[in-house]
């Protein structure tokens, strides 16, 4: 494991994308609600795995929500 992907650092990272959207697109953060933390089948704990495709997948829905703004 790299050490940019420790528990710390991806719980961190989610914060800082989750703040940013609540704080800058509160409607997008509304729908946050909606978006599921990707569980492996199977498993009973959330793994480093399911956190980092929910940071990408939070990323995404930020990107994309920007460049919708922008366009309008």
């Amino acid at each position: 494991m790299k050490p940019k992907d420790n528990l710390q650092n991806l719980t961190g990272q989610i914060f800082k994308v989750t703040t940013k959207i609540q704080s800058q697109y509160p409607e997008l953060y509304f729908l946050l609600n909606e978006t599921p933390l990707f569980m492996s089948p199977g498993e009973k704990n959330i793994t480093m795995k399911d956190l980092k495709q929910y940071l990408s997948s939070i990323r995404m829905q930020l990107i994309t929500f920007e460049k919708g703004k922008i366009k309008k």
